[in-house]
């Protein structure tokens, strides 16, 4: 697609997880864009960044709208809902370009790419059947993020499926006042993995919420959570936050 050939999907998908208080309102599909900042680079990064957003605020872009988040490894990802695939192959920085300057706006893409050695682009899918957001829970200035990723063969996909969806049910069985995100990979994904996201305050609310989980469930949590991770071929656990200060989004300005 052409925005994914151009790199230009920067632009458009400045989780992996929207800060959004209403599981109903999730978006199901989702455009990311990772960079993977040089760590020396991240200062003149973020810099660069909050740029980016200023010049869209001053100018008033009403197509470009990204959640920014920065991982603790040091890659910078940004989160766009979209409604199809074809949303890919749009260029919301258009306007961007007519208003500050084609050359103006590439030069600033230009600095950044000198933050980072290697980027990429994929679409993550929202699964609301195996997401667990029980009544009167919301993500409201819970800007940490926990994100555990279990990658599995293709020939475990319904196995898996159903183990996820267990855990769920033992979550709702034990009435559980906590909740949880889970994304499954898609375009642009060597891998097939789900991605549940346990947000909080900061690191320490989540441990806390999570040592709270593991002895309200007991033995039977473990064991309910052992059948995904035997289905699971790698897995990955990262810290993050959710950067407003990166983000843009239109009707916030």
């Amino acid at each position: 697609m052409r925005i994914f050939k151009h790199g230009l999907i920067l632009l458009c998908t400045l989780v992996f997880a929207l800060n959004l208080a209403n599981a109903q309102d999730m978006p199901t599909m989702l455009a990311v864009h990772t960079d993977n900042v040089k760590f020396e680079m991240m200062p003149q990064y973020e810099s660069l960044a909050k740029q980016m957003k200023e010049a869209c605020v001053k100018h008033k872009i009403a197509d470009a709208n990204w959640t920014a988040i920065s991982v603790e490894d040091g890659r910078y990802v940004y989160i766009t809902p979209i409604s199809s695939m074809a949303d890919l192959d749009k260029n919301p920085m258009g306007n961007l370009s007519e208003k500050m300057g084609a050359e103006a706006v590439k030069e600033m893409l230009g600095e950044m790419e000198q933050c980072y050695d290697s980027h990429s682009d994929s679409v993550v899918h929202r699964i609301a059947e195996l997401s667990f957001m029980p009544d009167g829970y919301n993500t409201d200035g819970k800007n940490h993020r926990e994100y555990h990723l279990l990658y599995y063969a293709p020939k475990d996909r319904q196995a898996m499926k159903e183990a996820m969806a267990n855990v769920k049910a033992l979550f709702q069985s034990k009435n559980v006042k906590t909740g949880y995100d889970v994304f499954h990979s898609g375009f642009g994904s060597e891998e097939n993995y789900y991605m549940v996201v346990i947000s909080g305050k900061d690191d320490i609310e989540v441990a806390q919420s999570g040592l709270a989980n593991k002895e309200a469930m007991g033995d039977e949590g473990q064991a309910t959570m052992f059948n995904v991770i035997k289905l699971a071929k790698r897995y990955d656990q990262v810290e993050a936050e959710i950067r407003p200060d990166l983000s843009y989004n239109p009707s916030n300005n």
